[in-house]
């Protein structure tokens, strides 16, 4: 065998670019759309052993919400993690992202600060960032991620219940809340305290 035909495989091999890539950093702003890690493998088809809840929070005067990536009881911790909030069945990223621990970071996708992911793969059992709605809310919202397990073993369509923000209008400050509540109070008890 000569010499060019030995070579040609390892030249192959080194300047062929392969398709499994890996983001141990978090910077996954390739996957903003489809919100498929490019690991080379197929989610996983099964129902996702994790879970992400939300609950109201007055952040900085705004309303918000506290959303937290949870595993399930008896499941194995995660590397990675990617959260948007979209209109259901949508895939444009609605809002804005606070992160809360070095955990997790922002990522622009359209729009600054539009998605959240993991820094590291360093093992975790939950993580907790703040969204912020947009201005004008014009659709319900269901938060979304992605969460690798491993490699070769991950999840995309891991789901919230749908927040129902359609038609609620600008976003209020909390104290504005506060001083229409008192206010509502004070009338209801007028009326029927006489």
């Amino acid at each position: 065998m000569d010499l060019p035909v030995r070579i040609l495989p390892l030249l192959l091999l080194t300047f062929i670019p392969m398709h499994c890539n890996g983001y141990p950093n978090g910077k996954v702003e390739i996957a903003c759309t489809t919100m498929m890690p490019l690991h080379g493998a197929d989610a996983d088809p099964s129902f996702p052993p994790y879970s992400l809840s939300f609950s109201s929070v007055n952040h900085t005067g705004i309303l918000g919400f506290r959303v937290t990536l949870n595993k399930e009881p008896g499941t194995s911790d995660f590397k990675g993690f990617f959260i948007q909030a979209r209109a259901p069945g949508g895939d444009t990223p609605q809002g804005t992202f606070v992160v809360l621990t070095s955990d997790a970071q922002n990522l622009s996708c359209t729009t600054p600060d539009s998605a959240v992911s993991h820094t590291s793969r360093s093992m975790k059992s939950n993580v907790s960032v703040i969204w912020l709605p947009p201005k004008k809310a014009s659709t319900d919202i269901q938060f979304r991620a992605t969460v690798v397990q491993h490699t070769k073993m991950f999840w995309t369509n891991v789901l919230s219940d749908i927040i129902p923000l359609a038609g609620a209008g600008p976003q209020h400050s909390a104290s504005s809340l506060i001083q229409l509540l008192l206010c509502s109070t004070a009338l209801f008890y007028g009326l029927f305290t006489f």
